[in-house]
């Protein structure tokens, strides 16, 4: 671990934590880094966790947390890699939170993926003075959770309840990606007409019809999702070099 330091933060912190999930684009973390310093002005600390598979992205993307003094950790390898991206996704952050939050016991923290970017000022702190959670909402037949790509939570709330990532299947059909583990402890006591979940829209940004590489994802118009950033879906263009112009686009707008 790299300039983060794990002892516990003071009992009546409003410290936010925001995690993300770096995977095998070294890239993006850069312009991850530099919007969250832009529009996070809340009390927090961003700590990139590094999943990647790639040991040359690794190494970049620990050096540039090392030369702009953020935090960085190398998530140990995990053995659901090969089962599947949201599994080793799902792993990943059990680990971040077994390994890290449960340590550091700040009041609030986030899930972040490293292709999503804030394009207005964030204030989760006051979201979450009233509700438990915040985040783009998934339905599932009966069940419901919060997105992966986004979601915050009063840490708080947790505490004492069991925290699980892990994709979870119920009832032999409904299936519930990343997150979905916390619907037995956390969803399941919670009034859904109560809480106030991310808008969310799709919209392209250039011509054409793939979702992963001619669209982003907008929250609460807050946020821009610029989807696919780990290219886990093959595609033919790559984003990188138009992200910083799509990012002020959307800004200015």
């Amino acid at each position: 671990m790299e300039n983060l330091q794990l002892d516990p933060l003071p009992s009546d912190n409003h410290h936010t934590d925001i995690i993300t999930i770096a995977f095998n684009n070294h890239k993006l973390i850069p312009i991850h880094n530099e919007y969250i310093k832009k529009y996070f002005k809340e009390e927090h600390t961003h700590i990139v966790c590094d999943n990647s598979t790639d040991k040359e992205s690794s190494k970049i993307i620990q050096q540039y947390c090392h030369d702009n003094k953020t935090a960085y950790i190398k998530i140990p390898a995990n053995h659901l890699r090969t089962v599947g991206g949201s599994y080793s996704h799902a792993c990943a952050l059990n680990w971040v939170y077994q390994h890290v939050i449960k340590k550091r016991k700040p009041h609030y923290f986030g899930i972040t993926d490293h292709d999503l970017f804030p394009i207005k000022a964030i204030t989760i702190t006051d979201i979450l003075d009233k509700q438990h959670i915040y985040g783009p909402l998934r339905k599932r037949g009966d069940y419901w959770y919060l997105s992966a790509i986004l979601s915050f939570f009063d840490n708080y709330y947790l505490d004492g309840k069991h925290v699980d990532f892990m994709p979870v299947r119920y009832n032999n059909k409904d299936y519930l990606d990343t997150g979905g583990g916390f619907w037995n402890d956390v969803y399941s006591k919670l009034d859904i007409s109560e809480i106030h979940f991310c808008s969310e829209k799709m919209e392209n940004f250039r011509e054409g019809d793939c979702r992963h590489q001619d669209q982003v994802e907008i929250f609460d118009e807050k946020w821009i999702h610029t989807i696919n950033g780990s290219y886990w879906k093959k595609i033919s263009i790559e984003k990188e070099n138009i992200i910083p112009d799509l990012i002020k686009k959307y800004e200015e707008r």
